[in-house]
């Protein structure tokens, strides 16, 4: 039986993490045969099979579910290892200003920055909400934006974070309630809650406007918490990720439904100077977002599965 390397645990991880060769493959900058070929040995070294094949999706067996239980523990140890060393030989101090797009990651953000300062008890981590991420990083104001920005070239870099599905939420006792999704359409029958105004709302400016959609009233309530109380108190609908609102959905106080058939999704990413990439505590900081868990929180139970 051959020995496993750390090369072989990712790749196991990888495959384990995005269900399908393909995605895997584009994952690992590997084209699918050369990584088909590369689970074929593994497999053939250890003489058993680490995945069920199907058409849709890639299953761990139980000696792939071992392998990746010890992938994820060894791969997080080797990069908290890692960053351990870079800290003790660059002695890294400084300010890391963190600027975020998504409202709601405030119910996750202080783990990650408890994390952080336990590593870096030197760097003053600053806080605080962004509204253009690229003018606030070329005038310094944030050294790193968690943003939905497009791809875009010049002195800029981005690192995919986390994607999430927006549900649009309402109460209960309203008649769209009752539907298994909603379409654009719909909004225009009720009044539209948000955090952020009009001309900052993205769904409202990408989706509803070029339609000619606009809801019977745009209610702007600032604080998370009171844009829930208000939607399950059926003064309209608003819009949050599946995670944010999971507790409110079981308990029976607010509806989510996807919003198309498709549904509409939003991929957060770190967004840095070019300038800026070699900055150790900032690449932590995102590893460590990276990290938190987010991807994997449950989706709203009463959302139809169909879709």
């Amino acid at each position: 039986m051959g020995h496993l390397e750390l090369k072989h645990l990712r790749m196991v991880q990888t495959i384990a993490g995005a269900g399908t060769m393909t995605r895997a493959a584009q994952a690992l900058f590997l084209s699918q045969s050369a990584l088909s070929q590369q689970l074929k040995e593994i497999e053939t070294r250890l003489q058993t099979p680490l995945f069920y094949r199907t058409r849709k999706k890639m299953l761990l067996t139980p000696m792939g579910r071992k392998i990746l239980d010890t992938a994820d523990r060894v791969i997080r140890v080797m990069e908290d290892t890692e960053a351990d060393i870079a800290r003790m030989v660059s002695g890294e101090t400084g300010e890391l200003k963190v600027g975020t797009q998504c409202i709601f990651c405030y119910r996750w953000l202080p783990k990650v920055m408890g994390a952080f300062q336990e590593k870096f008890p030197n760097v003053e981590l600053e806080i605080g909400n962004s509204v253009n991420a690229l003018q606030e990083l070329e005038k310094g104001i944030y050294n790193l934006v968690i943003s939905v920005l497009p791809e875009i070239g010049g002195n800029i870099s981005t690192t995919a974070l986390f994607r999430d599905e927006m549900f649009a939420i309402l109460g209960p006792d309203l008649p769209l309630a009752q539907k298994s999704r909603l379409e654009f359409i719909d909004f225009k029958k009720e009044n539209f809650i948000s955090i952020r105004s009009r001309s900052q709302n993205r769904f409202y400016q990408k989706h509803l406007k070029p339609n000619g959609i606009h809801p019977k009233r745009f209610m702007v309530v600032e604080d998370p918490s009171a844009m829930m109380e208000m939607t399950a108190a059926g003064f309209g609908i608003a819009m949050a990720p599946g995670w944010a609102i999971q507790s409110q959905v079981n308990a029976g106080r607010i509806r989510a439904l996807s919003i198309t058939r498709p549904g509409m999704y939003l991929t957060w990413q770190a967004v840095f100077l070019k300038d800026n990439a070699s900055l150790v505590f900032l690449q932590e900081f995102v590893r460590l977002i990276s990290r938190s868990g987010i991807a994997a929180l449950p989706i709203p139970i009463n959302v139809d599965d169909g879709l």
